[in-house]
This record gives C-alpha cells, sequence and structure tokens, in this order.
C-alpha cells in the first residue's frame, strides 16, 4: 500500500511539472539584430510575433559605442526621448530580462538612431504560467488541418516545455511499469 501511494504521489508531482514553462531567450530583431532599419514598425512588428512571458530574455545584439538600450515609458518611445529611463545598457549585446508584467518600452538613444533610424520598440509581457495563444492577434488564422474537430483545440506545448514533457512522460511510464 505505501508503495502506490508513493508512485501516486510521485505521478502528482511530475504532473505538476508539465505546467511550468521554460525561460525563453529571444534575439531581438533575429539575424537583423539592434540596429538602423528602414520601417518604423520593424522592431514593434517583430515583437507582435511573440508571446513574451516574465522570466523570458531579449538578447539585444549591437556593438557599443555605436548603439546602446534604454527602457523608457511609452510616452518616450513615441516621442523618442529617454526623459522617463527605466533601465539603460551602455556596454555591446545586452540581456534584458523581463521581470514585470505589462508594457516594456525600449529605444537606442543616441541621436538620430531612435528617429530616424527607427531603432525602437514596444512589447507586453504576460505572466510565466499565461497561457495565452503564441499567434499574435494580427497574424493569419491558422488553417484546420486533418482530424481537427470544431471546438477541440488539441494539446498544444508551450515554448520550452517538450523536453519537460518527455521527462515526465519517461517517468511516468517507467513508474507504471
Amino acid at each position: 500500500m505505501a508503495g502506490a501511494q508513493g508512485k501516486l504521489i510521485t505521478i502528482m508531482v511530475l504532473a505538476s511539472m508539465l505546467q511550468i514553462a521554460s525561460a525563453v531567450t529571444y534575439t531581438v530583431g533575429d539575424a537583423v539584430g539592434w540596429t538602423f532599419v528602414e520601417s518604423a514598425t520593424f522592431y514593434d512588428d517583430w515583437a507582435k510575433t511573440h508571446t513574451f512571458r516574465v522570466g523570458d530574455e531579449l538578447d539585444f545584439v549591437y556593438s557599443f559605442p555605436a548603439h546602446d538600450v534604454f527602457q523608457v515609458s511609452e510616452t518616450d518611445v513615441a516621442s523618442c526621448t529617454n526623459a522617463t529611463t527605466i533601465q539603460k545598457w551602455e556596454f555591446s549585446n545586452a540581456k534584458v530580462t523581463l521581470n514585470s508584467v505589462g508594457y516594456h518600452g525600449y529605444i537606442c538613444s543616441l541621436p538620430s538612431h531612435c528617429s530616424p533610424g527607427n531603432m525602437k520598440m514596444s512589447l507586453q509581457v504576460v505572466a510565466a504560467d499565461d497561457t495565452v495563444s503564441e499567434q499574435s492577434a494580427d497574424a493569419p488564422a491558422v488553417p484546420p488541418t486533418a482530424g481537427d474537430t470544431p471546438g477541440n483545440s488539441g494539446f498544444t506545448l508551450q515554448s520550452g516545455s517538450a523536453l519537460m514533457f518527455g521527462t515526465v512522460a519517461a517517468a511516468l511510464v517507467a513508474l507504471l511499469n
């Protein structure tokens, strides 16, 4: 009886681990990095393709003193100023950990880099355990695939949780044998 209770407790602990989401590191602008871009919305458009969670990290790839990163208010992003600097990174290749839910805005503070250089970005951060869809509101809907039924979205792993799921599944199989 005690062995069965131990297995049940282990299964419950392992199952609860499935809910843990791993932090993700995003390279801002992907291959472009943090630099001058032609589109005024390039970095905002890039940010809209991701769901950022508390604990995730933004990797700004650039060379200092050519560029920097300032976290500023929404008003400062819109006006390309750093009147309300929240935090600043004045060295090459800043790594920024997203520590709070809500609005986050970033600019390059050097003259003419935010405007007209378009080195500015606004994004929203959700709680680490938030299960919002990875799909942006602006993104086209993904067409259903064979086997999909209306009203049944199926099971989707969040970023970084595939390894955790595999580990828990293997442990469950081992316990049940």
